[in-house]
């Protein structure tokens, strides 16, 4: 992933036949398309965030609105302002993708490509199961991403985060929301996402087995179409008459918005005097039902980041071998419930609140300090125990949204 030789294999070949029938583990919608407590930290001596839109990872030469609400600025040209690093190409003028990616039992197997992640989103989708939202800058450097899978509301709100283009597969259709009704509030258009369920390159045999798209179709049970994000077939949806370009946003043009500040390039970030946190557990569970899912990390002083695992095993990417690791990783508590959706053979989804505010964690280096979150579904502003909006170290993030409830007895969940 990320390889030069793997970039080079990303041409674009032709496409087109059918739409595929989403059948889900964790969320079929009624038509058949788918679906404060815990201890203080003080704040390490030496760090602080400036509060400024200026930095040398991402500067404002003009600020705009996104039909996504919120506002974005022109970022630095070579630079990634999702990670604060240097970009293979120039990002200037394009938009982050954002990709909904399954985690099911049932997915392991091909699961693929999530360790090419800018930044990672993990939220419960029904009790006991998560379900990322992997943002990247720039999809052209990636080879796969399997699975793709169904919207859900706060999908919208994170993608918004970044002002990237979402792409799932289908959406839930519940007693809870209609998930194609607030894509079309959200962006004046049905098809103002990429739509993977209805757009040929991803849905159709013939095309799926030109680009690969649907390379694992038959391999699980509970899916037609197992389908694989691949750079070539998006960039043929983009120059196409594609749905998403003829009724919807059309193109990637655009900017990515800062919602996460970093340290300037090549400075590390301080930690000096924050608490140590060299193992993190992580139990994804909701309000309503007892179904947890276990995620861990454990640093790894070789290489500064934090190394993951769960349902008690290392969690590597099907096709690498390569662990998950991730130079920050943030926790975010809010409100996750677990409520009836109305569908008989799939009876339970969770509800997340992405909007309002919260407490939370930031770790990096091997330690932690406590932060805040506040969101208003299009922006999200993070801040450090002074107040000021947090400053990240370089390099990839992972953000899981854990029920309030995780902090209830005040005993911290990383050592």
């Amino acid at each position: 992933m990320k390889k030069a030789t793997k970039r080079l294999i990303a041409a674009a070949l032709a496409a087109l036949v059918t739409t595929s029938v989403c059948t889900t583990f964790t969320g079929c919608n009624k038509d058949g398309a788918e679906d404060s407590t815990g201890p203080i930290m003080t704040l390490p001596t030496g760090t602080t965030g400036t509060g400024e839109t200026t930095s040398t990872n991402g500067g404002t030469t003009e600020t705009t609105s996104t039909n996504q609400g919120g506002t974005i600025v022109q970022p630095t040209k070579g630079f990634n302002v999702l990670t604060g690093e240097p970009a293979v190409n120039d990002l200037s003028y394009k938009r982050p993708v954002a990709i909904v990616v399954d985690n099911n039992t049932l997915s392991y197997a091909n699961q693929t490509g999530l360790g090419d992640a800018d930044i990672l989103y993990e939220t419960l989708v029904a009790p006991g199961i998560t379900r990322f939202l992997m943002v990247t800058s720039d999809y052209t450097q990636i080879d796969s991403v399997c699975n793709i899978r169904s919207g859900r509301d706060y999908h919208l709100d994170l993608a918004a985060f970044h002002n990237a283009v979402l792409v799932c597969h289908g959406g839930s259709i519940t007693d809870n929301y209609d998930f194609y009704s607030l894509a079309k509030e959200r962006y004046g258009s049905r098809w103002g996402y990429v739509d993977t369920m209805f757009e040929k390159w991803f849905a159709v045999d013939v095309y799926g087995e030109v680009y690969g798209t649907i390379a694992n179709h038959g391999d699980r049970v509970d899916l037609k179409y197992d389908t694989i994000f691949k750079s070539s077939a998006m960039t043929a949806l983009l120059e196409s008459d594609s749905k998403f370009v003829k009724e919807g946003q059309g193109s990637l043009v655009g900017y990515a918005k800062e919602s996460l500040k970093f340290v300037d390039y090549g400075t590390t970030k301080d930690m000096s005097g924050a608490s140590t946190a060299t193992n993190i557990d992580l139990r994804f569970k909701c309000q309503g039902s007892s179904n947890v899912k276990s995620v861990s990390y454990k640093y790894d002083s070789a290489t500064g980041k934090y190394l993951r695992n769960q349902d008690g095993v290392a969690h590597t990417d099907s096709v690498t071998g390569e662990q998950l690791a991730f130079t920050n990783v943030i926790t975010l508590f809010t409100n996750v419930k677990a409520v009836s959706t109305g569908i008989a053979n799939d009876p339970t989804m969770t509800l997340v609140d992405t909007k309002g505010s919260g407490v939370g964690y930031y770790f990096n280096g091997g330690k932690v300090i406590n932060i805040k979150w506040t969101s208003n579904g299009a922006d999200l502003i993070l801040t450090d125990p002074n107040g000021d909006e947090l400053e990240l170290a370089t390099g990839n993030t992972y953000i899981g949204y854990l029920d309030i409830s995780y902090l209830s007895g005040g005993t911290s969940f990383w050592n």
